[in-house]
């Protein structure tokens, strides 16, 4: 006699789904790029024939990063948490330095650390307005002059950035990074001088900046007439 039966596919398989709406801004610990992180969340379930028929472990919250899709295993509301204590350290750090310019005002080194917080934290007024509070800091310092240029820059005021970075090189022409950002400024500006920009990328280059290269090729990508 022979005997009919049928073979049970059945095994496990994790199901990731996305939570609509939630997503914080941060930089990302593994491309070190300022990018959404979006929640998600896995889990495990039965499945019979490939089809999920229910699950069989608890939903586990992770955060991917749009950027380079790396993922971790942290909540959105836990990134969002560590995200606004970093911030909270940076104001406290940030009113810290001023205080001590106060006591110090020809100190360069805390104003360039000054100037470069209020930037990262996107204070571009602050940061301009300490560098015009301590101006004996500022010219005292070829970094002092290139940190506050960057605000400029990051604020989009074009012509502010390539003032102080022409300061910064008149003070010292040895120093690669005022040619290396004032490339990026002209480059970027609404009517750009590319011909100046890869000038001042190829100077960059020569003081031995290790961006100035990639820089060179996108210039020279700008200039190149589509086919």
């Amino acid at each position: 006699m022979r005997h009919r039966g049928f073979i049970l596919f059945f095994g496990t398989k994790p199901i990731i789904s996305t939570d609509a709406g939630k997503a914080v801004r941060a930089s990302c610990p593994q491309c070190g790029v300022e990018a959404d992180m979006i929640s998600k969340t896995y889990r495990n379930w039965f499945t019979l024939f490939l089809l999920p028929l229910f699950p069989i472990s608890k939903s586990q919250p992770f955060s991917e990063c749009t950027h380079c899709r790396a993922q971790f295993p942290l909540s959105i509301d836990e990134i969002n948490s560590r995200v606004a204590e970093g911030e909270r350290q940076q104001s406290a750090d940030a009113i810290r330095l001023y205080n001590s310019l106060r006591h110090s005002p020809a100190n360069c080194v805390t104003l360039n650390d000054l100037i470069r917080l209020y930037g990262s934290l996107k204070e571009y007024d602050q940061a301009i307005s300490a560098a015009g509070e301590f101006p004996e800091a500022l010219q005292n310092s070829e970094q002092v002059m290139t940190a506050l240029a960057r605000v400029h820059l990051a604020k989009e005021d074009f012509d502010g950035a390539l003032h102080w970075f022409d300061q910064a090189i008149q003070k010292n022409d040895q120093y690669a990074e005022p040619f290396f950002h004032r490339a990026v400024a002209l480059m970027t500006k609404p009517q750009p001088d590319l011909d100046a920009a890869r000038a001042a990328a190829r100077t960059a280059k020569n003081l031995g900046h290790l961006g100035a290269d990639d820089l060179i090729r996108e210039i020279a990508a700008k200039q190149t007439p589509p086919v």
